[in-house]
């Protein structure tokens, strides 16, 4: 990766990354370019790189630039906001639901000009919005990079100011059916008499997957072992209130 006259150069083992040098090395060759070895860094296993320290793990914000945004007082005119809504938004991928708590920062920002200096009219709702924009970059957790070779599901949501985007882990549907087949849940309600009828699917790796197809829709059978997980992750796609999530 390159930015102006920097470059980043990752790899995922020691071997890999001295090929990978080994191929940058020819190319700035190739056209006449030089590197300066006092600022090099090679073989390293975290780097500082654009404002964002980065590991063989993720990235994150570096410490001393979110100290300094935390730091930060509250603004006296509309400028300063302004100023301090673009220091913090070059983190905002690491904020979760930033654009709703910014919203109402940003809406005393409407018709403002560029370089506004009249007095911003604060309240105790836009402070602690503000507050809560410092104290949501302090806990900023470590950005994992994605995974190569497993299946991404992306959960989206909108509303009239805001768009979201999350990446969620996938049902691991393999490990379930391995559960059900000595699960005695699953055995003693296939044995008796009642309204749910069970079906068996097979899934892409071959193993058999039991549904209950009483309904219009194909339900697994959750092991109980797997049922507070699948209910979180499911809950945490739709919220769908008191009365649905209340037994």
């Amino acid at each position: 990766f390159a930015y102006l006259d920097d470059v980043l150069v990752a790899s995922s083992s020691e071997e890999e990354h001295k090929e990978h040098l080994k191929i940058v090395f020819e190319r700035l060759q190739q056209y006449g370019l030089r590197i300066n070895i006092s600022k090099s860094v090679m073989g390293a296993d975290r780097i500082e790189y654009l404002g964002f320290l980065i590991t063989a793990e993720g990235s994150r914000p570096l410490p001393e630039k979110v100290e300094a945004i935390i730091n930060y007082k509250l603004p006296s005119t509309i400028h300063d906001l302004r100023t301090f809504l673009g220091l913090i938004n070059f983190y905002r991928r690491y904020l979760k639901d930033a654009a709703k708590t910014q919203a109402a920062l940003h809406e005393l920002l409407k018709g403002a000009k560029k370089k506004d200096r009249r007095k911003v009219p604060w309240t105790d709702d836009t402070r602690r919005n503000f507050e809560k924009c410092k104290t949501d970059l302090a806990e900023a957790a470590l950005l994992y990079f994605p995974r190569t070779g497993i299946p991404l599901s992306l959960c989206t949501d909108a509303s009239d100011f805001a768009m979201g985007i999350e990446s969620v882990s996938t049902i691991d549907y393999d490990t379930i059916a391995e559960n059900q087949v000595h699960n005695k849940e699953l055995q003693q309600l296939m044995q008796e008499s009642s309204s749910l009828q069970f079906k068996p699917s097979t899934l892409p790796s071959g193993k058999t997957l039991w549904c209950d197809i009483s309904t219009s829709k194909i339900r697994p059978y959750i092991p109980e072992e797997f049922r507070m997980q699948m209910f979180q992750q499911i809950h945490g796609f739709c919220h769908p209130g008191v009365k649905s999530t209340i037994k």
